[in-house]
């Protein structure tokens, strides 16, 4: 392994603006992507369901789903590209290109969902169903009326306790689904429907426990509209954070998740900052590729080498029997050296020699990169730069003796080229 040249690498400020100017179009873009995913997959409403039970229905209904997911397939690939993209993406091309396919599909859904509805209206399964339930949401309605009735009515001849439970944790069930809540507003929202289903399993009059239950959902009313007031300003914040999250490869975390506005907000930052770092480093690693490619280095196959980590370390090569090994590491630590590339890890004393040569040559040349990287705005920032010495010189096995293809025979001409005249000038 050569004598390291270990640099830290900043981002130009000009530069760094212009790359989070290009995030932001690509995170509104792919904001604009999942509503209109969002729209599609809903275009049916809650009708889908309804008309899929029904057999005159069904096939159009299917083919009309089948549009839809063809649809959401392609937003789905869009959203991705946006997601995977940086700054060189045409935000204003995918755009126009999300435009048309949501134009395309609602022109070849149009006529179908049109036979769709009439048929709707002219089906008696249909019809059917949907009275169905709109008695069944009436009388949900009608059990929650008298969930909210309080006044004590002595020797009723029968009270619905059953009934009543049933509303209330539809109630409960409905509110937790509906609404985004922080994790102590659900945890007291589940306490409640603990002490409902405790209080039924309760020893005590039917109508004692119609009152206590009614009291209970009073009070459930009052927590939920005190949550609902809390949540106004919280369910912008994590959309946020949602969107921060959109080119991220981490686990976005349900809202229930976080316990206060506080810990939400310092997730927000620490998203930000991690955005912030990952698009510097890719940037940077970006930049170094193309320079290298400059100077005919072009990346070795990381399946040719038993050795590497492609995630985290990149082989240029050289020739055939040598590379750049370039690391980056999360804190944009740039560390470069020349290793040996060969069918195993033992060094010859003539390829101990020409390892020596070549640390030299490098030697001459990393200058060169430096100064053409700033000209890309990455300013590398010297740390170490340890001399040429055979001490450094590590050799990493190949898997099989393929040969790698990595450049064409011009390119390893014009390298051979270069590092003899840099050596030369050593």
């Amino acid at each position: 392994m050569s004598g390291p040249k270990v640099d830290v690498a900043s981002i130009r400020e000009q530069e760094r603006r212009q790359l989070e100017a290009a995030r932001q179009g690509r995170k509104n873009l792919a904001d604009k992507i999942k509503k209109q995913i969002a729209q599609i997959k809903d275009s049916l409403g809650g009708d889908g369901d309804l008309m899929m039970q029904d057999e005159s229905l069904r096939p159009k209904c299917e083919t009309v789903i089948k549009k839809q997911e063809e649809c959401c397939k392609e937003l789905e690939k869009l959203l991705k590209t946006v997601q995977m993209g940086n700054e060189m993406l045409d935000v204003e091309g995918m755009t126009t290109k999300m435009q048309q396919i949501v134009s395309q599909y609602y022109n070849n859904v149009k006529g179908d969902h049109e036979v769709l509805i009439q048929s709707a209206k002219s089906s008696g399964k249909f019809q059917e169903l949907e009275k169905n339930r709109r008695l069944m949401e009436q009388m949900k309605r009608q059990k929650i009326v008298q969930l909210i009735t309080v006044e004590d009515t002595p020797g009723q001849p029968q009270v619905d306790v059953q009934g009543l439970t049933e509303a209330f944790r539809s109630e409960i069930e409905n509110f937790m689904t509906s609404n985004l809540l922080l994790g102590r507003h659900k945890k007291a929202v589940l306490m409640v429907d603990q002490d409902l289903q405790e209080l039924v399993k309760q020893d005590l009059p039917p109508q004692r426990k119609e009152m206590r239950i009614k009291r209970m959902f009073a009070d459930f009313q009052n927590m939920t509209d005190h949550i609902k007031e809390d949540m106004k300003e919280l369910e912008v914040i994590y959309e946020e954070y949602v969107q921060e999250c959109f080119d991220l490869s981490v686990q976005v975390r349900e809202m229930n998740d976080f316990n206060s506005r506080e810990e939400l907000e310092q997730t927000i930052r620490e998203t930000k900052e991690l955005a912030g770092a990952n698009m510097s480093k890719e940037y940077i690693r970006r930049q170094i590729d193309e320079v290298m490619a400059n100077h005919g280095y072009d990346v070795v196959r990381s399946d040719m080498l038993s050795e590497t980590n492609e995630s985290v370390q990149i082989l240029y090569g050289v020739d055939q029997d040598t590379a750049i090994d370039v690391f980056v590491s999360d804190e944009n630590q740039v560390t470069m050296r020349v290793v040996g590339i060969g069918f195993d890890s033992n060094i010859s004393a003539a390829e101990d020699e020409r390892l020596f040569q070549q640390q030299c040559a490098f030697c001459s040349l990393h200058p060169q990169i430096t100064k053409e990287l700033e000209m890309r705005g990455v300013v590398l920032h010297t740390k170490k730069h340890m001399a040429p010495d055979k001490k450094f010189n590590k050799k990493l096995q190949t898997r099989s003796k393929t040969d790698q293809q990595t450049t064409s025979r011009a390119k390893k001409n014009l390298k051979q080229t270069e590092l003899k005249t840099l050596h030369k000038e050593s």
